[in-house]
């Protein structure tokens, strides 16, 4: 049995962040319904990652600016567990159908906005992207080489915060069974990227400017120990030798005691650069196999997939090309294997579901409802 079976998501997202968060829990058992505007319809539909985050979801298309299509949607609410949205702050009450208002038809409704900069603040109604989330919490300043800021090659504020609305989605639905309240939530995905920044910045960095060196950090290739080195075939290999145990077997495994003492000597990184590029990545590999030193390779995305680990847990099904649950239970079952829905193409089933008959529904066509 799945651990949300039974519960209803109304899902009013598009893109990344919000259909991230409603796959996490369609994949624990909630029953997913995007809601989409009969004129626009998700705007990744046509890439793989629509098909990737909104498996196991349903759609039916409203229209919350026609009467008919908020009475529906109302009903809608009466009987869902959550709601997610992701428009603009403000949108939602404008259009009838803000928190208060669903509060009068369901006290026990989660409601979740995620929004860029959160409801309120200077930045509240401006737009912005992933690029501009991580520029404003700080993580691209320090995700750097000595040249300038590198865009890291995924949508950190995206998923970070759609992983966050899951996360307290999960906790409202907890806090609701000793309660019996609802609950509203304000996921700012630059909040949640300005923790991530503030984790390594006060954390490992130190907080001051001055222990940047040429644009490197303890975390971005400063030290020795913690770095990528490249092999004399052109590929990558990573060490993450920070606990001195795994340095000093590093160490005496390229035949270098001199280095044990040198984990903090700056000078040391161009020393092990030249020593990997005297060995192909894969004989490096097969050196260290069965020695503690926190070697790994860096694979490109061809070679990933072909991983024993990786395709030993499984997260990735390249047959069926779908993503699953990066989590194992013991005891709970996740959903697995199931297609993304087109659009509107539960419309007629969740109409019929709510008491409509034919005529009725296709009188909401007409009048635009649907």
């Amino acid at each position: 049995m799945t651990m949300l079976k039974g519960k209803k998501v109304l899902d009013l997202t598009r893109l990344l962040p919000g259909p991230y968060c409603t796959w996490i829990l369609s994949k624990l058992g909630a029953d997913v319904l995007k809601i989409e505007d009969p004129g626009y319809e998700d705007y990744s539909r046509s890439t793989p990652l629509y098909d990737l985050i909104n498996a196991g979801k349903k759609s039916m298309t409203l229209n919350l600016k026609n009467s008919f299509g908020r009475e529906i949607f109302l009903d809608l609410v009466s009987r869902a567990d959550i709601l997610i949205e992701s428009f603009r702050p403000g949108v939602m009450k404008r259009l009838g159908v803000g928190y208060e208002t669903l509060k009068e038809h369901n006290e026990k409704i989660i409601f979740c906005s995620i929004s860029g900069y959160g409801q309120n603040g200077p930045y509240k109604d401006v737009p912005g992207h992933d690029i501009n989330y991580m520029s404003i919490s700080g993580l691209l300043g320090i995700n750097r080489t000595e040249d300038s800021p590198v865009i890291p090659g995924m949508q950190i504020a995206d998923i970070g915060g759609g992983m966050f609305g899951a996360l307290s989605i999960l906790a409202s639905l907890y806090r609701r069974e000793i309660n019996g309240r609802g609950e509203y939530i304000d996921v700012s995905m630059t909040d949640v990227v300005n923790c991530i920044f503030n984790v390594a910045y006060q954390g490992f960095i130190g907080g001051e400017e001055s222990i940047l060196k040429g644009g490197k950090t303890i975390l971005t290739g400063l030290l020795p120990f913690y770095n990528i080195y490249e092999t004399k075939d052109g590929k990558f290999i990573s060490l993450g030798a920070i606990e001195p145990k795994f340095w000093n077997n590093f160490c005496l495994k390229i035949k270098r005691e001199d280095l044990i003492q040198k984990q903090y000597d700056i000078s040391v990184v161009e020393e092990l650069k030249k020593i990997f590029l005297k060995k192909m990545r894969e004989e490096w590999i097969e050196i260290f196999k069965g020695t503690d030193a926190l070697i790994t390779p860096v694979y490109s995305p061809e070679e990933v997939f072909n991983d024993p680990q990786i395709e030993y847990r499984g997260v990735f099904d390249r047959e069926k090309k779908s993503l699953n649950l990066p989590v194992k239970f013991l005891e709970t079952t996740t959903n697995k294997g199931e297609k993304a829905p087109k659009m509107g193409e539960s419309t007629h089933e969740i109409l019929a579901e709510l008491g409509y008959e034919e005529k009725d529904i296709e009188d909401l066509r007409k009048r635009g409802a649907v």
